[in-house]
């Protein structure tokens, strides 16, 4: 697990979260789509409610393990890489990431999805 002011890892993030995602605002209301993710190695897979695949990655790590970038191994994500910020506080993994518009592909600043960037926030729960 990691602790505050530990650089997260992708050891950490290994096993599966599940929680929601956005595309506006910070989290925490309704209206946000139930999803899965599952971290092996460096291998991520996200999942919809109905154990539909929407996409597998590869991930890597940057700046203390703030940044993640997601670089796509299937479908129409496929070598596309989706620049992102992460945290893990106890059994909680919050992560905005630009999304598959492709419109601004930037780093998010903040832990919001702004549609007009096309910004996703996830935010899972660790599953024991």
């Amino acid at each position: 697990m990691a602790l505050a002011g530990d650089d997260l890892t992708a050891k950490d993030l290994q096993g599966t979260w599940k929680g929601e995602r956005w595309t506006e605002g910070s989290g925490g209301g309704n209206g946000g789509e139930v999803v899965e993710f599952t971290f092996k190695d460096n291998v991520l897979v996200g999942r919809k409610k109905s154990g539909v695949v929407i996409g597998e990655a590869t991930f890597t790590l940057s700046d203390g393990g703030k940044n993640i970038d997601a670089t796509g191994t299937s479908g129409g994500y496929r070598n596309k890489t989706y620049p992102g910020i992460i945290k893990v506080e106890g059994d909680k993994l919050t992560w905005c990431s630009a999304g598959g518009g492709g419109k601004d592909m930037k780093r998010p600043g903040s832990f919001t999805a702004n549609p007009g960037s096309a910004h996703y926030l996830i935010v899972l729960t660790r599953q024991k």
